[in-house]
């Protein structure tokens, strides 16, 4: 069966399984192209990617190479729940919920200038105009 948008799958982080890679629930195998890509993109809710090896071990299909800094810079623990949303074109956009069932993400900070400080475009036109007739 052929994916026409975009199919996803939910998954636990357990450490004792989890930590060095991640196997992809069976029943999502055929929704992968074939041959089976040698890498995928994992992104974030702030649009971070990391590009992350694929493995297959017979019907079994794993994300390996690149999981463990996932892992890390996510701070994944036991018991957060990943939602992976795959686009059926190499890259998976990932949701981690918190243990409280919320989602998790990292905000950058925000820089918010006052409006009123900056002139207007037409203010400065009208500044070269009268320029121009005194002259």
């Amino acid at each position: 069966m052929a994916a026409t948008n975009e199919e996803s799958f939910i998954k636990p982080f357990i450490s004792e399984k989890s930590s060095e890679s991640l196997e992809i629930p069976l029943g999502f195998n055929e929704y992968f192209p074939h041959p089976l890509p040698n890498t995928v993109e994992l992104l974030d809710y702030c649009g971070r990617s990391w590009t992350i090896r694929m493995k297959r071990i017979g019907d079994k299909v794993f994300l390996t190479v690149g999981w463990e800094n996932f892992v890390k810079e996510n701070n994944l623990e036991d018991g957060k729940m990943m939602n992976f949303i795959y686009d059926c074109n190499r890259t998976f956009h990932v949701i981690i919920f918190g243990h409280h069932g919320v989602s998790e993400f990292i905000d950058f900070p925000q820089v918010v200038m006052d409006v009123d400080e900056y002139e207007t475009c037409e203010e400065e036109e009208e500044e070269e105009d009268d320029n121009n007739i005194s002259n």
